[in-house]
């Protein structure tokens, strides 16, 4: 039974079996690239990196997530972060280990279904037929488990996991306020804070489609937060009542944490940003306008507590976490939970690489609720036609 996030107690999955596999490395393959930042992905041949280092795994991409983040970093939406071009995007992957290099201290083989993660500005991201990323990003996943909904789970999950188990440990009917839009990132809280912590979540929704699915992940509260920010305070107030949230945690940004400030419980509370382009700056300069209510007005001590709260704000990255082994378990343990059924990734829609614009649009027209996959095999017509033959098969071994 799934225990290791509660006692942190630290360990590496080991492999228990190994496979023959000939594996064909073709001089070049097919990616989704972008050229110019604000331009469209532009679909074309990459030539092969021959060489590993030492520390590094190549793998066949099967399965891409594609996030609102690196729809953001393709539109140019933080310059300060424009990638270095030219830049194949795509930060969570699955599919089969082909190469690996001479430092292999996690025990891959060759033929392993993985999942793995790497840095939103690395300019060879998973958009792509294969990938090379670090040994220290790729984890193997159970025969039993999904590679389509194991794409979609990790980053999310144990960014949720690592928060609730290490910052803020929680309990069971501890009350959370959790932001939910596109990205996923809200969703999976939902699922950890639900169904690993048995905690209490009212959820803050981007769009009214997604309070159905949130509800299903076992949110027993949502609030739409529509257009005006003075009717979403009331309905947040509306919703929380007298009682004061353990946490508020935002994964969709806009100023809503200071909304959420005056929810949250002075004394024992805290805040988190699981934004990646969050920065105190930016929260500060991001606070929306809206009016309180008539019986609502704040004390001057509710005043300090709720600036308290908004100073410290803490930015949960599980990617930058600078404790290796703690990163790496917080995947292991999301891995487990997922192979145990207590969470489930939620997949909005899964399109083939050649539809790669009509993905990204699909996300800046906010139609998601939570994650949009790349299926990198459909990557042209041949393949289509085989992957959709192979489908069955296909839905049982992944």
């Amino acid at each position: 039974m799934f225990s290791s996030v509660v006692t942190n107690t630290l360990r590496q999955s080991v492999l228990s079996f190994s496979r023959n596999v000939t594996i064909v490395l073709r001089q070049s393959h097919k990616a989704a690239v972008l050229r110019e930042i604000g331009k469209p992905l532009v679909l074309e041949n990459v030539k092969r990196i021959d060489q590993l280092k030492d520390n590094e795994v190549r793998i066949k991409v099967h399965y891409c997530s594609l996030n609102s983040t690196d729809v953001q970093i393709i539109a140019g939406k933080h310059p300060e972060l424009n990638p270095p071009l030219p830049f194949i995007p795509g930060h969570e992957v699955s599919g089969e280990i082909m190469q690996i290099g001479k430092n292999n201290p996690n025990f891959l083989k060759r033929g392993d279904r993985v999942i793995a993660l790497n840095d939103l500005q690395d300019p060879n991201g998973g958009l792509t037929a294969e990938v090379i990323v670090k040994n220290r990003d790729v984890w193997t996943v159970p025969s039993d488990v999904p590679l389509r909904e194991m794409t979609v789970i990790p980053y999310g999950h144990g960014t949720a996991l690592l928060t609730f188990a290490l910052h803020c440990p929680l309990q069971e009917n501890d009350l959370l306020l959790i932001t939910a839009g596109p990205a996923g990132m809200g969703l999976a809280a939902i699922d950890v804070a639900v169904n690993v912590y048995k905690a209490k979540v009212i959820a803050i929704c981007d769009t009214e489609s997604s309070s159905d699915l949130v509800r299903e992940k076992g949110a027993y509260k949502t609030v739409s937060m529509g257009k005006s920010f003075t009717k979403l305070y009331k309905d947040i107030a509306d919703a929380v009542g007298d009682k004061k949230a353990k946490v508020a945690y935002d994964a969709v940004s806009k100023g809503l944490l200071h909304l959420l400030a005056d929810f949250v419980d002075p004394e024992k509370g805290q805040m988190f940003s699981v934004d990646p382009f969050h920065s105190l700056d930016k929260l500060m300069a991001s606070k929306p306008k809206y009016d309180l209510p008539k019986k609502k007005e704040r004390t001057e001590k509710e005043e300090r507590d709720a600036a308290k709260l908004i100073e410290n704000v803490r930015h949960v990255d599980l990617y930058e976490h600078p404790d290796e082994d703690i990163y790496r378990q917080m995947i292991s343990d999301t891995i487990e939970m997922r192979a145990e059924g207590m969470i489930a990734g939620h997949i909005s829609k899964l399109f083939p690489l050649k539809e790669i614009q009509e993905a990204i649009e699909f996300i800046q027209k906010k139609q998601c609720t939570g994650k949009v996959l790349i299926d990198v095999k459909c990557s042209d017509d041949d393949n289509c036609k085989e992957e959709k033959a192979n489908n069955e098969t296909e839905k049982k071994d992944d």
